[in-house]
């Protein structure tokens, strides 16, 4: 595989070979250290109890095996039964892809998802932290032969075409919301807001690596930003499928997705896992906040009929 990546498996091989390396250091550091191990029994304080409390939600081995993650991870892991969904049903629209790549992979929430589905998943991620949790989680999950990753601020990776020597079925990201403040505002301004670029910026620097692009993003997104992002970038035609997702009845953002594969996918051929996608119209009749468009360029895509 490309030599910039990381292999998950021969993470502590890495940080001794490459040793002389700052952020090497630091993971060889945490390695020794057996760095940022959560003790499922043990309560956490302050905000994050509340997501110490949903623990098994985001990672279902958690009481079981050796999970790995910061303070900041706690609130932007993708829980297990949404990330398990996304991978089915990625596999179900592109049934002979092999190469992932996941932007912005955290604690592998996605990572090790897509790895039981494709035999090639790559993630990225800006912190040296993450790509340690991402490691050590994918080992606890069996997947870690599967998973390359690479440290790197994403927007010198595109500008230095880093990661374009691969050929990717599917760029999927999970790009940081800025933390739980975005439910402060009841429209989330996808420009101004989303980092480490706004959205339009963010889906041509995907596009240019893969036709076939999802991204999880905040419930309150401004849809028509993301209207005039797709026809800016594919043409005035262009469309973007939109699914609301729920977990355990509560609201937890929108998968947003780019690439016809996406469009002819016919509901009905999987299971949900646990996982509600419901309508904009569905949304509104139960008198839950959203950010509506009369925009065709956006789709709202029901997976229940």
């Amino acid at each position: 595989m490309v030599k910039s990546f990381i292999h998950a498996s021969k993470i502590r091989h890495a940080a001794r070979k490459r040793k002389h390396h700052s952020k090497y250091k630091t993971l060889r550091k945490l390695i020794e250290e057996n760095a940022y191990k959560i003790e499922s029994s043990k309560p956490l304080n302050g905000k994050l109890f509340k997501y110490w409390k949903n623990r098994r939600r985001l990672f279902s081995k958690i009481d079981s095996s050796s999970i790995y993650m910061t303070d900041e991870l706690w609130f932007s892991v993708t829980p297990e039964r949404i990330a398990c969904f996304l991978a089915n049903f990625v596999k179900a629209c592109i049934p002979n892809g092999e190469k992932i790549l996941d932007v912005f992979c955290g604690g592998g929430g996605n990572t090790i998802q897509f790895a039981k589905q494709f035999p090639y998943v790559y993630g990225v991620d800006y912190s040296i932290e993450h790509i340690y949790c991402t490691a050590k989680n994918a080992q606890s999950y069996g997947v870690d032969d599967r998973i390359w990753l690479k440290q790197g601020s994403w927007k010198k990776l595109v500008s230095k075409e880093k990661l374009s020597k691969i050929k990717y079925d599917c760029v999927f990201g999970s790009p940081p919301w800025g933390g739980p403040e975005y439910l402060r505002s009841d429209v989330y301004d996808l420009e101004l807001h989303l980092k480490p670029m706004g959205i339009t910026k963010m889906l041509k620097s995907f596009l240019k690596l893969s036709p076939n692009v999802i991204m999880f993003l905040p419930r309150n997104s401004d849809l028509g930003q993301l209207s005039r992002a797709t026809r800016k970038i594919l043409g005035p035609f262009a469309k973007c499928k939109v699914l609301y997702v729920k977990e355990n009845g509560y609201m937890k953002g929108i998968f947003c997705m780019w690439g016809e594969c996406f469009f002819n996918y016919e509901p009905g051929t999987q299971g949900n896992n646990g996982v509600e996608l419901c309508s904009e119209d569905e949304k509104q009749e139960k008198g839950e906040t959203t950010v509506a468009t009369k925009d065709k360029s956006v789709d709202i895509y029901d997976i229940n009929g």
